[in-house]
């Protein structure tokens, strides 16, 4: 499998790890919720989530080392393909 697979695989893992926390959280802010893709990606990226959820060390640090920050959302962009996500 390559490398931007096993990004993406990991993205997705998070995001069911942590998709219903994050949903209920807006919930209980009397918010929408409904996410769109880029907020869902920034989601799933923040505070090292795919490291602790997406059960794939070496794609993680490959994926942190990447040189900027719109290389890194572009390598996880591709896990997530609808424009908005919630319940």
């Amino acid at each position: 499998m390559e490398m931007k697979d096993r990004i993406e695989n990991m993205a997705r893992r998070t995001w069911e790890v942590i998709g219903g926390d994050v949903l209920t959280c807006l919930a209980e802010q009397e918010l929408p919720e409904v996410m769109s893709r880029e907020e869902v990606i920034e989601a799933v990226c923040d505070a090292s989530y795919m490291n602790t959820h997406g059960n794939d060390p070496e794609a993680y640090v490959f994926w942190n080392n990447l040189s900027t920050y719109d290389a890194k959302m572009e390598a996880v962009a591709g896990a997530f393909p609808f424009k908005t996500y919630g319940w």
